[in-house]
């Protein structure tokens, strides 16, 4: 009997411990999973911010929902003011290939431009991108034409998403500052630097203001022709849909073109502008210069252009007219300096 009960209280003891120990493997399992889900949910947490969705566009303009998973790592940029406005975003450590210059970049950017790897003079090859592997291609809508890069359609398939600026797809309407605002808010998401989008754009919009309360005094706003030349000896003219032109009105001044053509220069004399906004590009020389003005003071056939007459012929580049980046601002405070000089004594 003593032995029985005595193997009773071995059983006994045994069946408690294992008990113990399931209750110890169960508990400590609970906790793993705790600990994971606990991880779980700091990296959603810390990723709050993506996926974020934007609109862009394709070749043809059609509107396009592109989402970004997380912020890219790296970035081609196909022109000059695509380039110079991730530069001045502090951006550049994002860039591993740019192209497309239309004017000499910046000086205070300089430094960092010299810093991202120039693939070609102009549009680089589909080899030469692929070859950098990017995950983003950010700039003007021909980059994507079918004989430069292709459809964003085919990079998207690729994993590669796109970015194509406002003010070179005209399904948008006309080309605006607005427009420049909206890629930076877009770049902002994108990068998740809305902090320092939000703080540009205002700086942007408050230098613009001042502007404003200087030209709302004007009693007679000059009306400008805004040109750029040919080849063939005939000029471009700009009309109200161009982003230059909505500069021109910013500026404090009247395009008196409602249409963008070709002039010559007969046209430019039956127009007889008060003021001439000259766009130049090319070759890396530098485009604020009144030496490139000689192209209408040289003119015996434009004496008597008022614009001509006045001197009153201002240069701009192309980098600061077309598309929109860091330097449309600049170049607005230089127009309505130039032109309403008795406004800025």
């Amino acid at each position: 009997m003593k032995n029985r009960g005595f193997k009773k209280l071995i059983v006994l003891l045994m069946a408690l411990a294992l008990t113990m120990s399931l209750v110890a493997c169960g508990g400590s399992s609970k906790k793993e999973e705790a600990k994971g889900n606990s991880s779980t949910s700091e990296s959603k947490k810390g990723d709050s911010h993506y996926p974020v969705t934007i609109t862009t566009y394709d070749y043809a303009g059609n509107e396009i929902k592109e989402t970004f998973d997380k912020a890219p790592e790296r970035v081609i940029t196909t022109n000059q003011t695509a380039t110079e406005l991730m530069l001045d975003l502090g951006l550049g450590d994002k860039l591993v290939g740019t192209c497309y210059l239309d004017n000499p970049i910046l000086d205070r950017l300089k430094d960092k431009y010299s810093k991202v790897k120039v693939l070609s003079e102009k549009y680089p090859t589909k080899e030469q991108v692929l070859a950098l592997k990017p995950d983003l291609i950010f700039g003007w809508k021909s980059v994507f034409a079918p004989k430069v890069l292709g459809d964003v359609n085919e990079w998207h398939d690729r994993g590669v998403n796109t970015l194509v600026q406002r003010n070179t797809v005209k399904t948008v309407g006309n080309y605006t500052v607005d427009n420049l605002y909206k890629d930076i808010n877009d770049i902002g998401l994108i990068f998740n630097i809305q902090d320092k989008t939000n703080e540009y754009v205002k700086n942007l919009k408050d230098r613009l203001k001042t502007i404003e309360d200087k030209t709302s005094k004007l009693k007679d706003k000059k009306k400008v022709l805004i040109l750029e030349e040919n080849k063939d000896g005939q000029f471009r003219v700009y009309g109200k849909n161009d982003l230059v032109s909505d500069m021109v009105e910013k500026a404090g001044a009247i395009n008196i073109e409602e249409k963008s053509g070709t002039i010559s220069t007969e046209g430019i004399v039956a127009a007889n502008p008060d003021a001439i906004i000259y766009i130049h590009s090319g070759d890396g020389k530098e485009s604020n210069t009144k030496e490139l003005a000689k192209v209408f003071t040289d003119n015996k056939a434009l004496k008597n252009v008022t614009a001509v007459k006045d001197n009153n012929i201002v240069v701009t580049g192309l980098a600061e007219t077309w598309a929109g980046g860091v330097r449309v601002v600049d170049a607005i405070e230089q127009y309505s300096k130039e032109l309403y000089p008795e406004l800025y004594k």
